[in-house]
């Protein structure tokens, strides 16, 4: 072989190594930084032309950057370091770096500190004191007005808060300094693929399964059908609900679901599948994990995000100041099942799964999962 034949073999392979390699394009804008994927290995192709976002939180999110990051973006996604999930403005999916890539390339942006002024103290007292369920927990852990209008910035904000607070749904944001507390993450836990809006039922020869990604009023399919599951799954060995990377709503479905199955005295196992993105209603074990309740019941996958302390959020908005506030009106606290284990740390599942390891796992309880995919 000639030395101009080896060149262009050379050539050859090294495109083909590097064939559908991840690159990104960074585009400016205003005074930030985006990022679209412009090419990718053909498993993730459906991700080419989307958007990259990064997760500040178990329950936030970013695609804006302060400042260039286009290395580190590509050497996250070489590392499979991100999830799949739907972007909400689109409507198509799109990659998710995961926190700790805020935490390595962003640090300064979750360490924002800044001047607070008696107007915005006023403001955020004002909605605490009157509005906020858990302000007499907060007082309670040393919460008080004088304390509080001692404040200076936004540092001396957060420790008072991380002090008093211990609520995953609450969060302040005053001007580019943001606040919320984490909920729990388990180290291999990814969020599921499953669009926000999924609802799929499936029965097989001695299981009735139940695929459903958020509890809200969107999800009409959730609020018509989950009750009448006990119906079809009466006879079963089995009834999995699955409700991992759940976002929430009302539990006023599984409740109705909870009753009928005690009615009718179902004798199989009620199988709740769940996730670090099993927030608030989505954390079904609420449900039905409740003590002494007669259903024999199994909690199977990792922590679920611990989001249950307080609910019925609302928002509240200052925009002379641009100050915000998002927090629970009702307290739950006395109605959380006992093995609770606090917000940010959720329910500890009976049997460890993640969604990749699930199918073996519930195969190994024997359970029938024909037509069944879990992503």
């Amino acid at each position: 072989m000639n030395r101009k034949s080896l060149i262009v073999l050379i050539l050859m392979l090294g495109s083909i190594v590097f064939a559908n390699d991840w690159d990104v394009e960074e585009k400016p804008y205003e005074q930030y930084f985006c990022y679209v994927i412009t090419d990718a290995p053909e498993k993730y192709k459906n991700l080419t032309g989307t958007m990259v976002f990064a997760w500040i939180s178990r329950s936030s999110y970013r695609n804006l950057y302060e400042s260039s990051c286009k290395e580190g973006i590509i050497e996250f996604l070489k590392n499979e370091d991100f999830n799949i999930a739907i972007d909400p403005n689109y409507k198509v999916e799109a990659a998710f770096l995961s926190v700790s890539f805020m935490e390595k390339y962003f640090s300064q942006l979750l360490n924002v500190n800044i001047s607070v002024s008696k107007e915005d103290l006023d403001f955020i007292w004002e909605n605490l004191s009157t509005k906020y369920a858990g302000f007499s927990d907060m007082k309670k852990k040393g919460f008080n007005k004088k304390q509080f209008y001692k404040i200076k910035n936004t540092s001396e904000l957060k420790k008072l808060l991380d002090k008093c607070v211990e609520d995953c749904h609450f969060q302040i944001r005053v001007r580019e300094f943001s606040y919320d507390q984490k909920t729990a993450y388990d180290e291999g836990s990814k969020k599921s693929n499953d669009p926000s809006d999924t609802y799929f039922e499936k029965e097989t020869s001695n299981a009735y399964y139940v695929r459903f990604t958020n509890c809200t009023a969107d999800n009409t399919a959730y609020f018509q059908n989950l009750p009448a599951v006990s119906f079809f799954g009466k006879d079963k060995d089995f009834i999995i609900l699955d409700a991992r990377s759940n976002s929430g709503g009302s539990e006023l479905p599984q409740l109705h679901l909870r009753k009928s199955l005690d009615n009718i005295k179902y004798k199989g196992t009620v199988i709740v599948l769940q996730d670090n993105w099993s927030f608030s209603s989505g954390e079904v074990w609420h449900t039905f994990g409740v003590d002494g309740l007669k259903l024999k019941c199994l909690l199977v996958g990792t922590h679920s995000g611990g989001m249950q302390n307080y609910g019925n959020c609302q928002s509240y908005y200052n925009e002379e100041l641009n100050v915000a506030m998002y927090f629970g009106s009702t307290n739950f606290r006395k109605y959380l099942s006992a093995n609770y284990l606090g917000d940010g740390k959720g329910y500890e599942p009976d049997i460890w799964a993640t969604t990749e390891t699930m199918k073996a796992t519930l195969e190994g309880l024997g359970v029938d999962l024909t037509g069944i995919d879990f992503q």
